[in-house]
Order: structure tokens, then C-alpha cells, then sequence
């Protein structure tokens, strides 16, 4: 099953307080089931954060019916690689570089130029208790680089 999320506009998503509603529980709670395809185009790509090793994440903001909602894409495994395929490389070895070093755990990199992804599919992934708050991270299924 395929949802296409048209009315999704993500923006880069500043931390601040108190936080954003999260889209994932959002999503949960309309009853998006965990197997369904979810579409976002033309994402932004300024920053990334490592939460844990071989995990990237990309946190943005988007708006649904009036209400602003914070969202993170989590890439995984092949899909890290996808991910940094929108960076030219001298960029792209940068964070090759930094993905690598198992000291960069937690670290928040912001990224000049930014790059944009085309498509990502994503699926539901499990509730997560975070420090302040609980979310659902998509998980990263495909992503396309600009042809």
C-alpha cells in the first residue's frame, strides 16, 4: 500500500522548545499502518545527526492541516549510501569520514552546500522514547537523487 504524502512541504526543523508535535505519531494515530509506503519529495538536506552507529537521521518540519509537525527520517544500511549519493564528492567523503568514527555518535553536522533528495520512501517505525519526548521515525526504504 502507497500513500502519497502531497501535502507534505518539509523544511529544515530547528530544535526548539517546546517541540513540535511529531508527524509519525501523528501518522500512527490516523491508523497509517507500519507496512504503508509513505512519499516525501524534494527534501532538504542541511544537517544530519547520528544517533547511534549505522544510523543517519534527518529531522525536518512540515505542516498538516494548520498544525506544525517535526519529522525524522532514519537511513539505514544501503540507504546511508543512497543518502550521501546527493553530496558531490569531496563532500561526500567528509562524511564517509565522519560516519566511520564510532566518537561522532550524537554528533549534529550541518552540511554547506546543502543537497536535496528527489523521492523517499519511507514506512513507519516503532514508538521511540527519546530524551523529551516520544516520536516514530520513518524508516528510509528508497531514495532518489535528483536525475
Amino acid at each position: 500500500m502507497y500513500e502519497f504524502s502531497n501535502s507534505v512541504i518539509a523544511k529544515p526543523f530547528v530544535m526548539t522548545s517546546p517541540f513540535l508535535p511529531d508527524y509519525g505519531l501523528y501518522l500512527l494515530g490516523k491508523g497509517i499502518r507500519s507496512e504503508t509506503r509513505l512519499m516525501f519529495f524534494d527534501l532538504p538536506v542541511d544537517h544530519l545527526t547520528r544517533p547511534a552507529l549505522r544510523i543517519v537521521s534527518l529531522t525536518l518540519s512540515t505542516e498538516e492541516q494548520g498544525q506544525e509537525y517535526a519529522l525524522s527520517f532514519d537511513f539505514t544500511g544501503p540507504r546511508i549510501d543512497d543518502l550521501l549519493a546527493a553530496f558531490p564528492e569531496p563532500q561526500r567523503e567528509t562524511l564517509w569520514r565522519w560516519l566511520e568514527d564510532p566518537t561522532t555518535v550524537g554528533e549534529h553536522r550541518y552540511l554547506s552546500p546543502a543537497a536535496t533528495l528527489f523521492n523517499v520512501e519511507a514506512t513507519l517505525g516503532g514508538v521511540q522514547q527519546g530524551l523529551y519526548e516520544r516520536f516514530v521515525p520513518l524508516i528510509v526504504q528508497r531514495v532518489t537523487v535528483q536525475p
